[in-house]
């Protein structure tokens, strides 16, 4: 898997091993072509992280920082290596939690809320947990995130997008097997 943009271009991450959907290349093209100029100087959350594809590439393309939680272990290893391999060592702008992306509170970055969040939880759980609504409902409730921040969530195509109050869907898009969701939450 390679970043598709920005400084880092061409950089290769390791994928974790079974158990793990890792975004597709031309998913996260269109993501960041949608995101365009708001990446530069944010601040992100990469939640479900996985590779820690989304949050890297937002560093790539030029967000300030970013911060990436993954639940299971191994590919927490996984996600740590790549995001030591491009950023270095963890710093304010770079930093990793092993831990449930459900909780929100140990996420924050220093220095104010975030202005994007990349969510790509595994599909199943999405479905079964209501994961897209609860995860915006909890990241607007913490203070973590800005006012007006975009969010992407990923999801099946087969799911529908989800009307989540305070945020308004600005784009839906199917590619292949796989959706991408832009949200931005209302101004207060």
């Amino acid at each position: 898997m390679r970043i598709t943009g920005g400084t880092w271009r061409g950089r290769t991450i390791r994928v974790p091993g079974s158990g793990v959907r890792p975004s597709q290349d031309l998913l996260r093209q269109g993501v960041f072509s949608a995101l365009g100029a708001a990446v530069e100087g944010a601040r992100v959350l990469d939640l479900f992280a996985g590779s820690g594809a989304y949050g890297l590439e937002a560093l790539s393309r030029g967000a300030e920082a970013a911060a990436w939680v993954e639940r299971d272990r191994r590919t927490f290893a996984v996600l740590r290596a790549n995001v030591a391999a491009l950023c270095g060592e963890a710093t304010a702008r770079a930093r990793c939690r092993c831990g449930d992306a459900a909780r929100l509170a140990a996420l924050a970055l220093p220095a104010g809320p975030c202005d994007i969040l990349f969510a790509d939880p595994p599909y199943e759980d999405t479905r079964r947990f209501g994961l897209l609504a609860r995860t915006l409902r909890d990241w607007a409730a913490s203070g973590l995130a800005a006012p007006e921040a975009l969010a992407v969530f990923e999801q099946s195509a087969r799911d529908p997008a989800a009307e989540v109050p305070g945020w308004t869907l600005l784009r839906d898009r199917p590619v292949g097997d796989s959706r991408w969701l832009l949200y931005r939450r209302a101004a207060p």
